[in-house]
């Protein structure tokens, strides 16, 4: 009963499946996959309406009473019945669209859900990811109107660009090409359904062009598939990079040690173009090469790298496959990805270090050609990152690609970031330009995306864990790069050809710009220098939203994340009352898109109040305790509103947070503050917030000489106001996570400044 919940019917079905309502009291469900049952709720009972030979994936009913239902096994097909119970007609080519080959848009695969709209027209959903598909019919016809792709990986992992014709991209495991007019992507081809994690294009000495593959990302390795591109949805495999245990048989490989152990790495070629691994195509070497992980190591001119080893193809078969020989490597002074003429090699920094070295080598003498800084390397490291400086390097994934440029730039490598840009850097160890943008509050997407749209201004998906990425000089001599998030971009890069050699000359420092060095070095120095202090006056302010004039008297804090982010801050106490200001400049001004309280730490523009109220707690503790809590002030639906978490508190309030590393983080209490009172005034470059908290709100007392911790803070959202993309703190400067709902939560107290209550 729908007005009191309780219970009139239960109608028994045997292994229930998908569930489509005929009318008010009756509704179609299947049962255990292959029958449809018509339940009546009236009566609670069901009769059969249907048998089918292949399991049902979902139900639709057209307005008419026509009934469509999804099939997969072998019909690959949407059968539709009329109202008398018959199968009228199918929609969709009989047993389906083919696994690998040729795309086929009026074939279907795994249909499942089904849903027919007012026009009537029947969308179909696929449970397949070779890609994830949507497709549209005539529910009267069953005519094929229109299919949706994507979207892709996560961090839109494994997509590559073709030299030969940069408007053919590989990704999601298929061939596609880009209409260069209007930027539409179709497909032309389901090249591998052994996972595309990682995948790079390559030109052959013999002209052909290759596709080299792997299913496998990041923290596990494994095989390498070798394709040739004939053509338009035309491939053909000509060989494959495998590994075999002591028995000699196929093994995955997995870093973490899962399956049996892997002692040999093999090579097969194809040599009379049957498609089958014969013994005598096949070759090796003990050990285990790994050629692909965060990035795949293959260069343009299938030059592979595994370590410190450099392996050149030394042919092809009669047929056109690839043959390396890895018994016999170059070895290289470092392990890394070669330059894309093979002369040099590039070894990345140490993970997750603050401070560490990209280092260039000479293979052939094994000396060192030059280095240049590597801060805050990889994604760990990228959450200590200071914001966005012109040449520094910040949350390094490594060279994604090895490319060769016209003179004077030559070989180059393109370093993907954590941090929302990549870089450029020559063979001659110039940091060449920034590609994307990582300046947080600078990110801004064109209103469309179209053909020729400028993208310097965006980040290489959403700024960060966009862990794809791949670069390609076409035969046009361009340079193009395949990034995104959820769908695969295809950016070409402008004015290249129009870099030039600086000849050099001499450069002279005058003493008064030593001077300001000697001034610049001093006061990061002091930043550096013990904890930082707050001396908290009694005083009552009145907020007029100038925080000069209204705390008078008082100190006020500064701190920034750089241009256009400085904010100053106060605090004064009398009896009754903590009195807290906030100014910050900000481009756009005291917005959030937080549907919740809760969510306004997260959701844009806040400003942030963070204390540990128990004197006798251990300064140095690494996670919040009681009396510990954070006061969090934003804009929710266009009303001021200020939330307190406390971490841990008797008194409970409790809500729970999940993010893709942590699935559930309890805190204890979440409260809104119906008592403050904010007064906010925005202006066209930031605002200003001032807030008047009960002191028992916070669990603070005004007594003189107390001695506690805590912080001042601006959380800063994105263009789109919907998003925190900043951080930034007093105090606390470990503040770099802004992609995880958990983590930007969490208080560190160890982190915090102390701050002392006077007289």
């Amino acid at each position: 009963d729908a007005s009191t919940g309780a219970l009139r019917h239960l109608i028994t079905v045997p292994t229930p499946g998908p569930v489509c309502a005929l009318d008010a009291t009756s509704c179609y469900v299947v049962s255990a996959k292959r029958t449809i049952l018509l339940a009546d709720a009236k009566t609670g009972t069901t009769r059969p309406i249907a048998e089918l030979k292949d399991d049902i994936g979902g139900l639709a009913l057209a307005p008419d009473g026509t009934l469509f239902v999804s099939l997969g096994g072998s019909t690959h097909q949407v059968v539709v019945f009329g109202k008398d119970g018959a199968i009228t007609r199918t929609i969709g080519r009989a047993g389906g669209r083919p696994l690998i080959g040729p795309w086929d848009p009026s074939g279907l695969l795994h249909p499942r859900g089904l849903a027919v709209d007012a026009k009537g027209t029947l969308w179909v959903s696929e449970h397949d990811n070779i890609p994830k598909r949507f497709s549209t019919w005539d529910a009267k016809s069953g005519a094929f109107k229109a299919e949706f792709l994507g979207p892709s990986t996560y961090g839109a992992l494994g997509g590559s660009i073709c030299p030969a014709d940069p408007h053919i991209m590989a990704g999601q495991g298929c061939e596609w090409r880009i209409d260069p007019l209007t930027g539409k992507a179709k497909a032309l081809a389901v090249i591998t359904r052994d996972g595309m994690e990682n995948s790079r294009f390559a030109t052959g000495t013999n002209g052909r062009t290759y596709l080299v593959t792997a299913g496998n990302w990041a923290f596990n390795v494994g095989p390498l598939n070798i394709f040739e591109r004939l053509g338009d949805g035309l491939w053909k495999k000509r060989g494959e990079i495998f590994y075999l245990d002591q028995d000699g048989k196929d093994v995955p490989v997995s870093e973490h040690g899962k399956g049996p152990a892997a002692k040999k790495t093999m090579v097969w070629a194809d040599a009379n173009d049957d498609g089958r691994r014969d013994a005598n195509e096949v070759s090796g070497t003990d050990g285990v090469l790994v050629f692909s992980r965060w990035f795949m190591n293959v260069n343009p001119d299938l030059t592979l790298y595994a370590g410190d080893r450099q392996f050149k193809s030394t042919g092809f078969t009669a047929c056109g496959a690839p043959t390396w020989d890895l018994a016999n490597p170059v070895r290289m002074p470092a392990e890394g990805l070669g330059s894309a003429d093979g002369r040099l090699v590039l070894k990345g920094g140490d993970y997750g270090a603050a401070h560490t070295r990209l280092t260039c080598f000479d293979i052939a003498s094994g000396k060192v050609r030059w280095w240049y800084p590597d801060n805050f390397n990889g994604v760990h490291g990228s959450h200590s990152a200071p914001p966005a400086v012109a040449g520094m390097i910040r949350g390094s994934y490594g060279a994604c690609s090895a490319i060769r440029l016209a003179e004077p730039i030559g070989n180059a490598w393109v370093l993907a970031t954590n941090c929302g840009e990549w870089h450029l850097v020559t063979e001659r160890g110039f940091y060449l330009s920034r590609l994307f943008q990582g300046d947080q509050l600078k990110m801004k997407f064109p209103e469309r995306a179209v053909p020729g749209v400028l993208m310097n201004d965006c980040p290489p998906g959403m700024g960060g864990e966009d862990f794809g990425g791949s670069a390609t000089v076409a035969k046009d001599g361009r340079l193009y790069l395949q990034a995104g998030k959820t769908g695969f971009w295809n950016v070409a890069v402008e004015n290249l050809d129009r870099v030039q050699a600086i000849t050099g000359g001499s450069v002279t420092i005058a003493e008064a710009e030593l001077a300001t060095a000697r001034q610049f070095k001093e006061q990061a120095l002091q930043i550096q220098v013990g904890v930082q202090r707050l001396l908290v006056k009694k005083g009552t302010p009145t907020f007029t939203g100038k925080i000069d004039e209204d705390f008078a008297g008082h100190t006020v804090l500064s701190y920034d994340k750089g241009d256009g982010t400085r904010a100053r801050s106060a605090l004064a106490i009398d009896d009754t009352t903590a009195y807290l200001a906030w100014e910050v400049q900000d481009r756009t001004p005291w917005v959030n898109g937080a549907k919740v309280d809760d969510s306004l730490y997260w959701g844009g523009d806040t400003v942030d109040f963070q204390l540990g109220s128990d004197p006798a707690a251990d300064p140095a503790r690494t996670e919040a305790g009681k009396g510990d809590l954070r006061l969090s002030i934003g804009s929710l639906q266009g009303k001021d509103t200020a939330v307190v978490f406390r971490q841990v508190a008797e008194q409970k309030a409790a809500r729970t947070f999940s993010s893709g590393v942590v699935k559930s983080f309890v805190v204890d209490s979440v409260v809104a503050l119906p008592r403050a009172k904010i007064v906010t005034t925005k202006r066209g470059d930031g605002y200003t917030v001032e807030a008047a908290i009960p002191l028992a709100d916070l669990g603070l007392r005004n007594q003189p000489g107390l001695k506690l911790r805590g912080d001042f803070g601006v959380t800063f959202g994105n263009q789109a106001g919907d998003r925190t993309r900043l951080r930034s703190y007093w105090s606390n400067q470990s503040t770099g996570i802004v992609d995880d709902v958990v983590y930007e939560l969490k208080l560190e107290p160890k982190f915090w400044g102390e701050i002392v209550i006077g007289d």
